[in-house]
């Protein structure tokens, strides 16, 4: 499930300040380090909130096992396309998941679509556990990249490449997906959403979002957490 491939620094460059190794991580490593933050407010952020960031790093390394974070790939980065230094906590994951030839007849879009509905609710609610972080002003948005490895739909050949989907979500909008105010198929119209192709720059995707119960029911085979760790 961890050690598949990832975009390369400068795909991930174009999306946040940090260029961001592409290693697997176990949970201490996946988190930002203190001295690699460009502004003092990301410092300032990354020191207040050190026990949020693990929490979630160890959240999603055990609860979620067939998605990989790469190392140094949670913290608070300023999404390039933003002048101002707003600092968005961010996390970048690879999804591991069996050939599916309906899934790679799909246009991109819809695509981008399936992804986001079965990740973004989830993913950004764990983010968003802590109380202090959700009350910082300081913190102005969330912003999450999902890749997995393209699918050819049986058309073999080629080099193996990613697809990218970077989905940046302010602060107001956070809160009022977290507290329920409004449901995932508002929320895909309230965010940005940025597309890659490999190293290919897509821009910006509409989405749709739908239900999905995938996170909270799909379970690996064969793998228990580690004693002491909820998964609820």
């Amino acid at each position: 499930m961890r050690g598949r491939p990832s975009p390369t620094a400068s795909l991930v460059a174009a999306l946040l300040v940090v260029a961001l190794p592409a290693v697997a991580a176990l949970p201490e490593e996946g988190i930002l380090t203190v001295d690699r933050y460009t502004s003092e407010k990301g410092r300032a952020l990354a020191v207040a909130h050190a026990g949020a960031l693990l929490e979630l790093s160890t959240g999603i390394y055990h609860c979620l096992p067939w998605v990989e974070v790469r190392k140094e790939s949670i913290g608070f980065f300023k999404p390039r396309h933003l002048s101002a230094d707003d600092r968005y906590l961010s996390i970048r994951i690879y999804i591991d998941q069996d050939p599916s030839p309906g899934f790679a007849k799909l246009p991109l879009p819809d695509r981008a679509s399936s992804m986001f509905s079965r990740y973004v609710g989830p993913v950004l609610r764990r983010m968003a556990q802590s109380a202090a972080l959700q009350a910082d002003p300081a913190v102005d948005g969330f912003s999450i990249i999902l890749e997995w490895l393209k699918q050819t739909g049986g058309r073999g050949g080629g080099r193996a490449v990613n697809e990218t989907i970077a989905i940046f979500i302010d602060q107001p909008t956070a809160k009022d997906y977290v507290a329920g105010r409004i449901r995932v198929q508002d929320l895909a119209h309230r965010v940005r959403v940025l597309g890659w192709d490999g190293e290919t720059a897509l821009g910006s995707l509409r989405v749709s979002g739908w239900d999905d119960n995938f996170v909270s029911t799909f379970k690996v085979k064969g793998y228990v957490p580690q004693q002491g760790v909820s998964c609820q």
